[in-house]
């Protein structure tokens, strides 16, 4: 019984000590983490900066700095942006220069050699050389900012602890990179577009490619009307399909990487200001992309506020009192790819007007972080990189992106713009992705053109793979800023863009078609637009951001709640209830909504995918959904026409394949995986909003991760553009002069640390579509910057 007693006793010590060093160990970490978070308060004296500049942080974090001079606004702001976002700036040059392994290991292997093609940085390094001597200021300022902001922290940000790896110093070719990391966002590295073009006109009758590969649709709606009227198509005859084969797709049902801007001019306004509207449709991470800011200089010659991306200078979109602006993504085309002919003795030789030419040859050093090293030689050619496609033919690849000045800081320019005028007179300048911005100012003005450099070409159709050896084809010059397209104070006093086409005619050969997003949104939008009397309020241009009525898919609900009368199956009584009481929103809470867009969906899927499976026989890289964002247009007349000889699986009835759809798209409420009460939109249309490493470390999600809301609105074809990673990464309204009534709402918080007071603050408000001010409110947290002389 002793011996007993002293084991109980024994284990009560050990249990003890046990939990005495887990409590050591647990404040250990606590105290690790709160050890990198931001200085908000006291006094930095630096020699980086000429006079003193003043931080002040409103209760959400967001920071308004005021300096004397510009460079000195350029530190404080890569000081902020290093305390708050240096891993998350880290990422995104990263991504940018093929670096990622370093800090991943092998796993992002494959990641590094795709973007080291690009060789980004040493583009990066060429255009920092290039730039004007206060530009060059500025950036030197901000790199300094960033490290000693990121020394500033007494431990380094707690994701290089769970990585095992050490932050590396900020360089002033960094920041270009931040500019290079948007290009792999908004466009495509490898002209994925016409390349799934020219697979699909390659492997599918004529007739039949032209038909699945329309251009215009009824839902267009561009600003410059269409010189030729849409005229719907005729549907070819069923012989142009290669019958027997069937390869289901499976349609992309995210967000595209998009965006939505409009405005309205003056004329409409009670202050007769223009008034602008943004939401700019990326992936949401926690933190959120953007940082909000507002910069000001003590002489009052500079006072502009908007949304920052970290790694970067400038404000990317925002108000300067005089003008405002906002961004969509063109979908222009800005690249091409060129079939290379090969030296038939040389194989180190390709083809051009002047005869064969060596490739040049760059040894690219891949470094993981284990310390080993890969050596990837990258071929170019005087056109761009050699990229590698499906077949065993040899590529290269122009790219807006690697011109010399395809990235530079002319956007830092808009911070000193007074009218829309003079905006239209530097729209070439910007060394961006292409954007349409849409611009106004306080006089009333309003206007749209495109941000970002447009390539000049030769005659041609550009929209094929071609051959450039004989010069026939060629760019190597940019359109002037007075040639670029533009509208300018339109009658009607109302812009829109939504990533859809814009413009037509003249400025349509200029700017090419690429993957444009079917109109459908920027209708409805334009519709709302249109419905407004003046005076327009702000609240009047943010409720069009959270319109989620369901338009579009408004027929598709009609043509469903046919079909399943039709269908005389007792089965589909509690799902035509539904579809019929659907109520034309895609509400959170709708499960008709949900039966309808995953019908359509699988419609696609399936009828399509039978009418390009010869594309994927050819390639198995063919994906037609990655071709068109258009292909409603051939969906809806064949759906709607119902021509024989078109079914897949040997199906005769369309009434049949329409039924067999439905079974299939409500499979999971169909055989009770989960029950149709339940079968909501919001269940599955779910925010997931994390932080980048959370899903690969344990119970890092529960410090770091936003909470999972069931959300309304939707990935595509209305306004409100919601998804689980991907949506309205900002949503602005603001009329120049005005910024005191305008509105900013921004996901997921300024801070990119789990215990800063401000992590995740403001997010409510987005998710749940509440307005909150454009402007930074009261000062909570005051940080002063002092010069060393």
């Amino acid at each position: 019984m002793l011996q007993k007693n002293k084991i109980i006793i024994w284990l009560g010590r050990i249990s003890l000590v046990l939990c005495i060093i887990a409590i050591f160990a647990a404040l250990s970490i606590y105290l690790g983490f709160r050890a990198s978070l931001p200085i908000l308060t006291g006094e930095i004296r630096t020699v980086a900066i000429d006079e003193k500049v003043m931080v002040e942080r409103d209760h959400q974090g967001n920071a308004t700095i005021t300096a004397n001079n510009r460079s000195d606004l350029a530190y404080a702001t890569g000081y902020i942006h290093a305390q708050d976002r240096f891993f998350q700036m880290d990422l995104s040059r990263r991504l940018a220069s093929g670096e990622l392994a370093e800090l991943f290991g092998s796993v992002a292997l494959s990641a590094d050699k795709s973007n080291r093609i690009h060789r980004f940085r040493a583009r990066a390094r060429l255009g920092f050389k290039n730039l004007a001597d206060d530009e060059k200021k500025v950036l030197n300022s901000y790199a300094a900012g960033v490290n000693e902001g990121l020394d500033a922290l007494d431990s380094k940000p707690f994701e290089y602890w769970l990585l095992g790896a050490e932050p590396k110093v900020w360089s002033v070719e960094d920041s270009f990179l931040a500019i290079y990391s948007m290009y792999f966002t908004l466009q495509s590295p490898d002209g994925g577009y016409e390349w799934q073009n020219h697979l699909l006109r390659r492997s599918l009758h004529p007739e039949l490619a032209d038909f699945l590969l329309q251009n215009k649709t009824e839902w267009d709606a561009p600003l410059q009307k269409n010189e030729t009227p849409y005229i719907v198509p005729k549907i070819p005859d069923a012989s142009v399909i290669q019958q027997g084969l069937t390869i289901a797709l499976k349609h992309d049902d995210s967000p595209m990487l998009g965006s939505n801007n409009w405005a309205v001019s003056g004329a409409l306004t009670e202050t007769g200001a223009g008034m602008l509207s943004n939401d700019m449709h990326l992936t949401i991470r926690a933190p959120s992309i953007w940082y909000k800011l507002r910069l000001k200089l003590a002489d009052d010659s500079l006072d502009i506020t908007g949304v920052s991306l970290p790694g970067a200078p400038a404000i990317v979109v925002g108000s300067n009192g005089f003008v405002a602006w906002g961004f969509t993504n063109t979908n222009i085309d800005t690249s091409d790819i060129i079939e290379l002919r090969i030296n038939p003795d040389n194989e180190n030789e390709y083809l051009t007007q002047n005869g064969y030419r060596d490739f040049a040859i760059f040894d690219e050093i891949i470094s993981t972080s284990d310390g080993s090293k890969e050596v990837l030689p990258v071929k170019e050619t005087i056109w761009g990189p050699v990229i590698e496609k499906s077949d065993s033919n040899y590529y290269a690849y122009r790219w807006v992106a690697h011109m010399p000045d395809g990235a530079n800081w002319s956007l830092m320019n808009m911070e000193n713009m007074k009218s829309v005028d003079e905006v239209l007179s530097h729209a070439g300048d910007m060394g961006i992705p292409a954007q349409n911005a849409v611009i106004v100012d306080a006089r009333g003005n309003i206007a749209w053109t495109i941000f970002g450099k447009l390539p000049r070409r030769r005659d041609g159709d550009y929209g094929q793979v071609l051959d450039w050896s004989d010069g026939t084809y060629e760019w190597n010059e940019w359109y002037t800023s007075a040639e670029y397209p533009k509208v300018v104070n339109p009658e009607n006093n109302r812009l829109w863009t939504a990533n859809n086409r814009v413009v037509s005619g003249v400025d349509l050969s200029k700017v090419g078609i690429n993957r444009y997003d079917l109109g459908a949104r920027a209708k409805q939008i334009k519709g709302r637009l249109m419905a407004l009397g003046a005076p327009v309020q702000e609240k009047d241009l943010y409720d069009i951001m959270l319109d989620n009525e369901a338009v579009f898919l408004s027929r598709w609900q009609q043509q469903l709640v046919s079909v399943l009368n039709a269908s005389g199956d007792d089965a589909f009584g509690s799902y035509l209830k539904e579809v019929e009481n659907w109520g034309g929103y895609a509400d959170k809470n709708s499960i008709g909504y949900r039966l309808v867009k995953e019908y359509r969906n699988k419609v696609f899927d399936r009828l399509m995918g039978h009418l390009t499976a010869a594309c994927v026989v050819y390639d198995k890289s063919c994906d037609y959904d990655s071709a068109t964002r258009q292909w409603e247009a051939p969906l809806w007349q064949l759906v709607t026409n119902e021509p024989d000889g078109w079914l897949p699986d040997n199906i005769n009835s369309w009434q049949f394949f329409f039924e067999k759809m439905a079974f299939e798209a409500w499979q999971p409420a169909g055989t009770g995986v989960i029950a149709l009460d339940d079968y909501r939109w919001g269940e599955r249309n779910t925010s997931q909003i994390a932080h980048p490493l959370s899903r690969a470390i344990p119970f890092l999600g529960l410090l770091t991760d936003m909470p999972v809301v069931e959300q309304s609105g939707d990935t595509e074809h209305m306004p409100y553009i919601t998804g689980r990673t991907k949506g309205q990464s900002e949503r602005i309204v603001v009329s120049p002069g005005h910024e005191e009534n305008g509105i900013m709402n921004l996901p997921a918080g300024q801070s990119g640390h789990p215990l800063s007071p401000y992590y995740g603050a403001g997010h409510n408000d987005w998710q749940e579509g509440n307005m909150s001010p454009f402007l930074p409110e009261e000062t909570k947290w005051k940080l002063e910057f002092s010069p060393v002389k």
